[in-house]
């Protein structure tokens, strides 16, 4: 009887230490790739109340991270998210945009994406995508983080008092500039639609990630948000196009502000050259038109042909004296260059 109950003991002490490792095996970052149509879909975002617990972020294990670095655009895969101490499985789909400069994961049963060429948008499958209230929008920007931010801040602060973090610490991207408008100006208290914006530094500018949530959704749509910029990170832009970085006209105007500012900022892509403007810092499209050829004359020079949506046709060559400034003829005719110079529209790189 003794035997046989020290038996019993042993193997409940056994099954105890089974069932511990068996819950540990089971903690931590699941993710598995899917069909998208084999996702069943909710009916809609899942909202917490102002009272809920701020959300606890687990660390991503080295071999999910690694897993990350690897995902293409459009890749989907399930996550584990801890909400109010609870775990809360979602679905996301990784987005990698190249020309923007960013990857970033988000939860597609929740939000819509829009691509547009200068601009990422992920809306609330409850708004008009048109008119929407609960939106995280990503742009690029030529300037650096500092200028953008302040920029931005001088922006906001007409309607907002806002508050702004300088090492504000974000998993995927790091260390950024996070600026939250969140209270009337003058007023005291809370506007209708918030914003958090996140300004990330990159090689080649920064990039601009503003979260936009309605007042009553704002403590469920801002712990989702933080969940998708925290796998947030930047990624050189202009990569498609073998002149890269961003370009402004030599010829000045005014901006809305009454400023001098070029008359274009200017990017390239593998087909296209894009002109755009700033606003709050960030690029904006005017208009593109499409690349006929693009030819290397030597190591980091280049000849462009285009061709305007009016038919006009013309050339960017890099310059012989500097390869940062890119000469503008209205024409494809080489024999014609000389008489069809136009310097006020020839490009400087500005970064």
């Amino acid at each position: 009887m003794i035997r046989n109950r020290h038996y019993s003991e042993m193997t409940a002490m056994l099954a105890a230490v089974l069932l511990v490792m068996t819950m540990l095996g089971g903690c931590g970052r699941r993710e598995e790739k899917q069909d998208a149509q084999a996702l069943p879909a909710e009916t809609g975002p899942q909202t917490e109340s102002a009272s809920q617990a701020e959300v606890i972020i687990e660390p991503v294990p080295a071999a999910a991270a690694e897993a990350e670095a690897l995902r293409q655009d459009g890749e989907r895969f399930e996550d584990v998210i801890i909400l109010e101490g609870m775990e809360e499985t979602v679905r996301y789909e990784h987005v990698k945009n190249e020309m923007i400069g960013f990857e970033m994961d988000y939860d597609y049963e929740n939000f819509v994406r829009y691509s547009e060429t200068d601009r990422e948008r992920f809306v609330s499958n409850w708004d008009d995508p048109n008119n929407p209230e609960n939106y995280l929008e990503v742009r690029y920007s030529p300037l650096n983080a500092e200028a953008a931010a302040e920029a931005i801040s001088e922006t906001l602060s007409k309607e907002y008092e806002i508050s702004r973090d300088d090492a504000f610490m974000l998993e995927g991207a790091g260390r950024c500039i996070r600026i939250d408008a969140s209270e009337v100006k003058g007023g005291g208290w809370m506007p209708d639609q918030l914003q958090a914006v996140y300004v990330i530094p990159a090689g080649d500018g920064c990039r601009v990630a503003a979260a936009h949530y309605a007042i009553e959704g704002s403590e469920g749509f801002g712990r989702r948000f933080r969940y998708m910029m925290d796998s947030f990170s930047a990624v050189n832009s202009g990569n498609l196009s073998p002149i890269s970085g961003t370009w402004q006209t030599a010829s000045m105007g005014y901006a809305d502000d009454g400023s001098m500012s070029p008359e274009y900022y200017v990017r390239f892509t593998e087909s296209g050259i894009l002109y755009g403007h700033l606003k709050d810092g960030q690029f904006v499209l005017d208009h593109s038109d499409q690349i006929v050829s693009i030819e290397n004359i030597t190591a980091g020079r280049y000849k462009v042909q285009a061709e305007a949506s009016n038919g006009v046709q013309y050339t960017y060559r890099t310059s012989e004296s500097d390869e940062n400034i890119l000469e503008y003829y209205e024409t494809w005719r080489e024999e014609e260059f000389a008489e069809t110079y136009r310097g006020g529209a020839s490009l400087n790189r500005i970064n």
